[in-house]
């Protein structure tokens, strides 16, 4: 039995629906079945951190605006990403300097939490970096208008955090990623230090049933990370409308953290219903057509998609966000468009098809249950 230690910057929140959020907290469940496993984490809300495990947990509150602003100054000073600066806290820096000789191994949630490795440290170092965020930050950095002042801050961030990753992969004995296609034009080769561990999911009931009546779209994620937002709004304004045209029934369904202006903006448009953060998703999944993950800017792999099909519910992906799973999914069990147009229909036919729904539900369904996280996390038992 081994003694790690879990940091992160993140408030561990389940119900979040952040897919960095879901994977630590598996992570630590999965490690905590032969280890003790003690969490280093942050949150503004100590009531809104949830671990369940065998081990102790430490909390430290984030920092107000102005250090927060303050160390963000700072990292740009050093030339370090911002996010760096950011989710910076000297109470976590000090608790890791002052117990780091109290563990067999350290793993680092993203490369934000990179920050706090100790020098001297000698056991196995593993950053779990799931995504690259300097590819992220590109894709997004696209999307904006040479006259948005965001526009800047993204290519700044994405030249920066691209240097740092390529830093931290020198420091750690292991650096863990969802995706090994992520490392395309990063800057980085697929070597021993780099290993692939993907998503899993936990296997729902099978709720899905298929009636003319369904009149659902569900998308299920953390809107207040960009990539998501930019899929609500576009599939709100740009989908949603085209579909009511012949079904003027169906309602799209987001369920997830959201700020209240988002919130807000959000359900002006018709047939647009913002949930929030729910306890259980069961209820939501009923009288559902199908769940979505319309990205155009995605790295790594899409919690959403598996969870959509841990539950039978029939999911449609966008080429890139389904980039990630093409060596675990399938047409079979996956709905994959390339343009708005096949979207629109591939909705409509599961709609109106009760062969092709039920066939993509039990397809997803069985598939689903070979990616529990017990199955794909298997790896980590060997890095530690």
């Amino acid at each position: 039995m081994k003694k790690i230690l879990f940091v992160t910057s993140s408030s561990l929140e389940p119900k979040k629906y952040s897919g960095d959020t879901i994977r630590s907290l598996n992570i630590i469940k999965y490690l905590s079945k032969k280890n003790i496993v003690d969490v280093v984490c942050s949150s503004s809300n100590k009531n809104s951190t949830q671990v369940k495990k065998n081990g102790k947990i430490y909390f430290f509150k984030t920092n107000n605006i102005l250090l927060k602003l303050f160390y963000t100054f700072l990292a740009l000073l050093k030339f370090k990403p911002l996010q760096v600066g950011y989710f910076f806290s000297k109470k976590i820096k000090k608790f890791l300097d002052n117990k780091y000789e109290d563990y067999d191994s350290i793993i680092f949630h993203m490369v934000r939490s990179a920050q706090y490795l100790p020098k001297n440290y000698k056991g196995k170092k593993i950053l779990e970096m799931t995504d690259l965020g300097s590819n992220n930050y590109n894709q997004i950095k696209k999307y904006l208008s040479f006259f948005n002042l965001f526009y800047y801050l993204y290519f700044l961030e994405s030249f920066l955090i691209k240097k740092y990753e390529k830093i931290c992969v020198k420091l750690f004995d292991k650096t863990v990623i969802v995706a090994r296609k992520d490392l395309n034009n990063s800057g980085l080769q697929f070597n021993k230090k780099i290993i692939e561990i993907t998503n899993g999911t936990k296997n729902e009931k099978n709720i899905f049933s298929f009636h003319k009546k369904n009149f659902k779209i569900l998308f299920i994620g953390n809107i207040n990370y960009l990539p998501n937002k930019y899929a609500c709004y576009d599939f709100s304004k740009n989908i949603l409308p085209k579909i009511n045209s012949i079904y003027p029934e169906i309602e799209f369904h987001i369920i997830g953290t959201i700020n209240r202006f988002d919130k807000l903006r959000l359900c002006f448009f018709k047939n647009v219903k913002v949930l929030g953060k729910i306890n259980s998703l069961d209820k939501n999944i009923k009288l559902s057509v199908c769940g979505i993950a319309n990205l155009r800017i995605t790295t790594g792999v899409q919690n959403k998609v598996f969870t959509y099909m841990s539950y039978a519910l029939p999911a449609i992906a966008s080429a890139k966000s389904a980039s990630g799973t093409k060596k675990i999914l399938n047409n079979k069990n996956l709905l994959i468009y390339k343009n708005k147009k096949q979207f629109i229909n591939q909705i409509i036919e599961l709609k109106t098809n009760k062969i092709l729904a039920n066939k993509l539900s039990k397809n997803s369904y069985s598939k689903i249950k070979k990616l529990s996280w017990e199955n794909t996390l298997k790896d980590y038992s060997k890095i530690i």
